[in-house]
């Protein structure tokens, strides 16, 4: 009993220290740490019914224009499913060559809806999305076609493309009706980008149609896709330039470099047009001078692909969004009433495919790659 009793009294001396011994080492160290959050990380992907991505072509997020309504409709899409903060992102591409990466980062950490942004990211997008057939992409301003430009739609991929040429017709005819020194510009991105290809070659064709003599100067920006949307320098000194010449009415497509030109020609008298988004609302330096924007809504056109994710109706493929005039605002009462009649019946004829806003002229780019009304 006395040995026994010895015994005991060891064993629970000795108990303590292989307590001890079998415990996990001091929390000083990082990995408790590492473990606690790597637990709330997967709660919080349990929670996300979706996990939407969004990339940005080269530029700003917020550059008041093209990034900036498809991330706005990457926000309203979320908050209309109930997702959390923690359920959808961004990425603010700054250098082309990062495309891949940015778009592969998301599906690494498990969205399982990726919207990408511009013509530029067409191609990569459609790689990743083939490699990836469970995750959604939405392209914007990207058409499902080979490398060849024929039709090759992939059941997880819808293009959200636009009628630029019609948004850039109507902004035209508006220029040629408006303008009293009979010359109009515009300042404009990358030359070789369909989109933008579209709104400068329905410009010049709006302003013929009005106004068949007045003189149209549209410059486009010289660089590769890194610089020419974020240049509000090259802008601004475009913009001088083209005043000099006479142009007193000046229209904008190309991101920050058309922000900086618009703001500049506001500032020497002119006025000005605005693109994607209404600018009298995004770029409030030119409230006082901005005709009117053309418009196409990207924001409701994404919120409404990634409905058909949620409601099962997705279907890959093309989709084909409207372009229009923002409303006049401030100078609503400077447009003669003639003027916005005949803009209406522009309109019309452009949907009912009476008009074709994309009819090529001399020295016209031929890079806009134009879908007529069927």
């Amino acid at each position: 009993m006395k040995k026994s009793l010895t015994k005991l009294m060891i064993l629970l001396a000795v108990l303590p220290m292989l307590v001890t011994a079998c415990q996990p080492k001091s929390s000083e160290t990082k990995q408790p740490v590492q473990n606690e959050n790597s637990t709330t990380k997967v709660e919080e992907v349990k929670e996300c019914k979706y996990k939407i991505g969004y990339v940005s072509d080269v530029g700003k997020i917020n550059d008041q224009s093209f990034n900036q309504a498809s991330w706005t409709g990457v926000e309203e899409s979320a908050k209309l499913l109930g997702l959390g903060k923690d359920c959808y992102s961004f990425i603010e591409t700054t250098d082309s060559a990062d495309y891949e990466i940015n778009i592969r980062s998301f599906v690494d950490e498990g969205y399982n809806i990726i919207v990408t942004s511009g013509f530029a990211m067409g191609a990569i997008t459609r790689q990743i999305a083939s490699e990836n057939p469970e995750v959604f992409f939405i392209g914007v301003g990207q058409e499902q076609v080979n490398e060849n430009f024929e039709p090759d739609p992939y059941p997880n991929v819808v293009g959200l493309n636009f009628r630029e040429d019609f948004g850039g017709f109507l902004v035209g005819a508006l220029a040629g009706l408006m303008t009293e020194t009979n010359v109009v510009g515009g300042v404009f991105g990358c030359q070789f980008i369909p989109p933008v290809a579209r709104y400068e070659v329905g410009y010049y064709n709006g302003v013929k149609f009005v106004n068949p003599d007045a003189k149209v100067i549209n410059v486009y920006h010289p660089g590769s896709i890194d610089v020419c949307f974020s240049d509000s320098t090259f802008g601004s000194e475009t913009a001088k330039a083209l005043i000099s010449e006479g142009v007193d009415v000046l229209y904008g497509a190309g991101g920050l470099t058309a922000n900086g030109a618009l703001i500049t020609a506001c500032n020497q008298g002119a006025y000005v047009l605005g693109t994607d988004m209404d600018q009298f609302v995004t770029l409030p330096e030119v409230k006082d001078c901005i005709l009117s924007s053309a418009l196409k809504d990207i924001e409701e056109g994404v919120v409404g692909v990634i409905g058909t994710i949620s409601d099962g109706t997705f279907g890959g493929g093309d989709v084909y969004a409207p372009s229009s005039l923002a409303p006049f605002h401030n100078l609503d009462g400077a447009i003669p009433q003639d003027a916005k009649v005949l803009l209406e019946e522009i309109a019309e004829k452009l949907y009912s495919g009476e008009i074709n806003p994309c009819t090529p002229f001399e020295g016209s780019n031929p890079n806009t790659f134009c879908v007529p009304i069927k």
